[in-house]
C-alpha cells in the first residue's frame, strides 16, 4: 500500500504492506524478529569481562565461541579413556569454562563452534596446519568429542552454564579449513561433512534434544561453491527449481539451523558473479534451496521451515584498513545488509568482528580490520567505530517519490516509540512516529513532505538514542573486497 499522494505527509501503518528498498515484505514479515551477534574469536580469548559487556552493549543476544578440538582433547589418544565424558582427566576444558562463563554472566547466549581435529583423529594430512583446519576428521570421535561437550555445558554438570547452541566446524566449502575438498577430482567434501554433521547433530541431541545445531556456515566463494556445496550436502539437484536426488541422503541430513558467511565484493545490493556464490543479495537463492530441500524431507530439523543465519559478515573499514569502506559508507552499509539480511529470512546476524585485529607487522591485506572498535594497545583504550551505532540500532530510509520508507530495530530489541526525524536548513524535526513490535522492528512510510529531497538525511530515535543518520542518497555499489 501506498500513501495517498492526495494526503501530504500521511503515514502507512506500520502493519501495512510496505515497500523497501529492490522490493517488499508481506505483512507477515514485519512481525519477524532480527537477533545479532558477534564473531569474534581473538576477542573472546581474551581474559576480560569487558570483552562480553561490549558485545552486549553493541545491541547483540550471541557471541560465538571457538573451541579447538585440539587444544581440549590430548595430543595423543590414550589407549584408554571415555571420549564422551567432560570429566575424563585426559581433557583440558579450563580456557573454554571461563569463556562460556564470561559471556553468559554478560547475558549473552554462547554459541560454541567446536573447529580442528587433533591430529590423531584425522584420516588424511594438510599440506598447512592451523587451529581451524581440520583434514577428513572421524566423524565418530568428533561426536564423542561434542557429546562431551555437550554434557559439561548442559547447565546441572559443576556449576557450569547451559550451551544450547553448537556449530560443528567452519566453511567446510574452503580448503584452508576442511580437506579434502576433491578426490580425483570428484567432490567428496559435502559427503564427508554431512557424516560429521549427523553424527554430531545425535550426539549433542542425545544429551538434550532442546539443543540446537547449526551447520557450520559456508564460504560465499572458495574452493567449492556455497550453492553447490549445499546442494551436494542435502541432495539436492537444479537450480532454478531445486529437488531431490533419486538416491542418497536416505536418512536425511540431521541439523536445525543453516549458516552461511555472505561476504560480498561489493555493497549490500551486489550480486556475485558465480553461479553458486552467496553474497547479501544472493540470500534468495539460497532460500530457495532450502525450501526445496525443506518440501523434499531431506532435512531432519527442529523446525518446519529451516532457518538460514548469517555467523559471519564484515567490510574492513578505512581507517585503519588503506584499502578499506571509508567510515560513512562502512555504517550506511552494516546497517543496509542488516535490513537486506532481514528482509531475505535472515533471523540472526553475527558480525566478525568485535575489535581490529593486531597486525604485528603484516600489511592489511593480511589482517581483519573489520571490528566495530578500533584496536588500542589493550582492550581498555580500543575507540568506538561509527558503525557500532550502526550495528546497535540498526535503521534504513530509502526515496520513495516525494516521500521515503523506513525500517529499523530498538538498540534493545523491545517494543516502543520510535521519532522519525529529517534533517532541512532549519535543522531536524519530526516527521512522523512509529511503534516497533514485540522485537524491537518498525517500519513504515513517510508520503510526500516538504523539504524531502534525494540528499535528505533521515534518522530514527528511541529512548532519546539515535540512530545513524541515513541519507536518501544512494551509494551505487562499487567494487569492494570485504577485507581491504
Amino acid at each position: 500500500m501506498r500513501p495517498n499522494p492526495k494526503c501530504r505527509g500521511a503515514i502507512v501503518s506500520i502493519t501495512a504492506l510496505i515497500i523497501l528498498g529492490q522490493g517488499g515484505a508481506p505483512p507477515a514479515a514485519a512481525a519477524r524478529p532480527l537477533v545479532t551477534g558477534i564473531s569474534d574469536p581473538g576477542a573472546t580469548r581474551i581474559d576480560s569481562p569487558l570483552v562480553f559487556s561490549r558485545i552486549r552493549d553493541a545491541g547483540a543476544r550471541f557471541v560465538e565461541i571457538p573451541a579447538f578440538w585440539q587444544e581440549i582433547a590430548p595430543a595423543t589418544e590414550p589407549a584408554s579413556w571415555s571420549a564422551g565424558d567432560p570429566a575424563d582427566p585426559n581433557y583440558r576444558w579450563t580456557t573454554l569454562d571461563a569463556i562460556v562463563g564470561r559471556a553468559v554472566d554478560a547475558g549473552l547466549t554462547p554459541m560454541v563452534q567446536l573447529a580442528g581435529a587433533p591430529s590423531w583423529a584425522e584420516r588424511c594430512k594438510f599440506g598447512h596446519s592451523t587451529l581451524w583446519a581440520a583434514c577428513n576428521p572421524d566423524p565418530h570421535a568428533f561426536a564423542q568429542f561434542a557429546k562431551a561437550a555437550a554434557r559439561r555445558y548442559e547447565g546441572s554438570f559443576e556449576g557450569l552454564p547451559r550451551v544450547r547452541y553448537w556449530e560443528p566446524q567452519n566453511e567446510p566449502n574452503l580448503k584452508l579449513f576442511f580437506n579434502p575438498v576433491f578426490r580425483h577430482g570428484k567432490p567428496v567434501s559435502p559427503t564427508l561433512y554431512r557424516s560429521l554433521l549427523n553424527q554430531f547433530t545425535e550426539a549433542v541431541k542425545s544429551v538434550d534434544q532442546s539443543n540446537r545445531v547449526v551447520a557450520a556456515g559456508l564460504a560465499p566463494l572458495g574452493t567449492m561453491q556455497p550453492l553447490r556445496f549445499a546442494r551436494l550436502l542435502l541432495c539436492m539437484a537444479g537450480r532454478r527449481h531445486p529437488h531431490r536426488r533419486p538416491s542418497g541422503c536416505q536418512g536425511g541430513v540431521h541439523f536445525d539451523i543453516f549458516g552461511i558467511h555472505p561476504y560480498t565484493t561489493g555493497g549490500p545490493t551486489h550480486r556475485s558473479s558465480g553461479r553458486d556464490t552467496v553474497a547479501i543479495a544472493d540470500l534468495p537463492k539460497l532460500q530457495r534451496l532450502l525450501r526445496a530441500a525443506d518440501r523434499a524431507g531431506v532435512i531432519k530439523s527442529s523446525s518446519r521451515h529451516t532457518p538460514l543465519w548469517i555467523t559471519e559478515f564484515a567490510w574492513d573499514s578505512k581507517p585503519p584498513d588503506p584499502g578499506g569502506l571509508p567510515m560513512r559508507i562502512h555504517a550506511r552499509w552494516a546497517a543496509e545488509a542488516i535490513y537486506r539480511a532481514w528482509r531475505a529470512g535472515v533471523s540472526h546476524f553475527f558480525w566478525f568482528e568485535l575489535r581490529d585485529e593486531a597486525r604485528n607487522g603484516r600489511p592489511f591485506n593480511e589482517t581483519i580490520q573489520s571490528g566495530l572498535y578500533l584496536r588500542g594497545p589493550m582492550i581498555e583504550s580500543d575507540r568506538p567505530k561509527r558503525t557500532l551505532e550502526a550495528f546497535r540500532f540498526p535503521f534504513v530510509a530509502f526515496k520513495r517519490g516525494k516521500g521515503f520508507s523506513i525500517w529499523g530495530r530498538t538498540p534493545d530489541s523491545e517494543a516502543g516509540s520510535v521519532r522519525i526525524l529529517i534533517h532541512t536548513k532549519r535543522g531536524w524535526h519530526k516527521v512522523d512516529r512509529v511503534i516497533a513490535n514485540g522485537s524491537g522492528i518498525f517500519s513504515g512510510s513517510v508520503g510526500p513532505r516538504r523539504g524531502v529531497g534525494p540528499h535528505t538525511l533521515v534518522r530514527a530515535v528511541y529512548r532519546g538514542e539515535g540512530a545513524v543518520p541515513f541519507s536518501l542518497h544512494n551509494v551505487k555499489d562499487f567494487y569492494q573486497p570485504p577485507f581491504g
